[in-house]
């Protein structure tokens, strides 16, 4: 038997319960929010955060849901621990559910996925259809290519609004990364893991022209071969600069700057349907990991 409780703000009891269930899903069950709604919870939460903690008969916390306000509607994503005396499905879809129906009627929502058997069942359940899919790829450092394109590292302070430019015109089209603001690029660079030196930007006729953002994810007790992940976390080219061969300057940059700050592996996320960035991603070395589907309101449904 599980209880839910739907809050739209986390007290400091609540805040230390979470961040122990979720600390805890991250050892046993290697299970995280995503990005989003991680740094939402940690740094904020913003307007339209909303939250719902599952509770076993003893009260002890075995489930964790929310959402959180994206660029064109709400992310949503649940964690369930794996040792729950239940059914684990059905007490995931019983908080998505929950937290669903405390949202704004008729907003627009996504759920990512991480490719498991039952999320299907369970979006099909809440009212959600399938979307876009996502592309983990990855491949070894270092790599053999180089390049000779001049980048600078971002200065807090100084570069967002530049950054913010070329961004949000790169991105117009994309439901998490356009549509950015300061405080959004804020939240990110007060991250632990954010390096302004790996975060690299170039520059052409007096313009930022375009970027790679990398991120080292540090070797953890569980990773029995020690291999430190970089990611190239976001990376993207002005439209006015397309077709100069940046895009694959600055990700062959990326991958130097990762390898230099002690990566072994290097990852990344592409959308599925971007055939050209993944042909360019595979004759640099990289093969598909793993997939991730999103999971969608359908125009016209009746949603939250």
């Amino acid at each position: 038997m599980v209880s839910v409780r739907v809050v739209d703000e986390l007290g400091v009891h609540d805040q230390r319960t979470v961040a122990e269930f979720l600390r805890s899903a991250s050892e046993t069950d290697h299970a995280h929010l995503n990005d989003h709604l991680h740094i939402d919870l940690s740094q904020g939460p913003r307007p339209g955060f909303v939250g719902a903690i599952a509770t076993g008969d003893d009260g002890t916390v075995v489930g964790y849901a929310q959402a959180s306000r994206g660029n064109d509607g709400f992310v949503i994503d649940a964690i369930v621990w794996s040792r729950f005396h239940g059914d684990v499905d059905e007490a995931r879809a019983l908080l998505l559910d929950r937290v669903m129906d405390a949202l704004p009627h008729g907003s627009a929502v996504t759920w990512w996925t991480h490719g498991d058997d039952a999320a299907e069942a369970i979006a099909r359940s809440i009212g959600l259809a399938s979307g876009r899919t996502l592309l983990q790829m990855r491949r070894p450092l270092p790599i053999e290519a180089s390049t000779d394109l001049e980048v600078r590292a971002f200065r807090p302070g100084v570069d967002e609004a530049q950054w913010l430019e070329v961004n949000n015109a790169a991105f117009g089209w994309h439901g998490e990364q356009g549509g950015w603001d300061l405080d959004t690029l804020l939240q990110r660079e007060r991250e632990p893991w954010f390096r302004a030196d790996g975060f690299l930007l170039h520059e052409r006729d007096g313009r930022l022209a375009g970027f790679c953002w990398t991120k080292v994810h540090p070797a953890t007790e569980h990773d029995h071969h020690r291999h430190v992940d970089g990611e190239i976390y976001v990376i993207a080219v002005h439209p006015d600069f397309h077709g100069l061969g940046l895009g694959r300057a600055l990700t062959v940059a990326g991958l130097a700057n990762l390898h230099q700050a002690g990566a072994t592996h290097a990852m990344l996320y592409v959308d599925g349907a971007n055939t050209a960035a993944i042909g360019l991603y595979r004759d640099l070395g990289f093969e598909v990991s793993h997939s991730h589907q999103a999971f969608v309101t359908s125009p016209g449904a009746d949603t939250p």
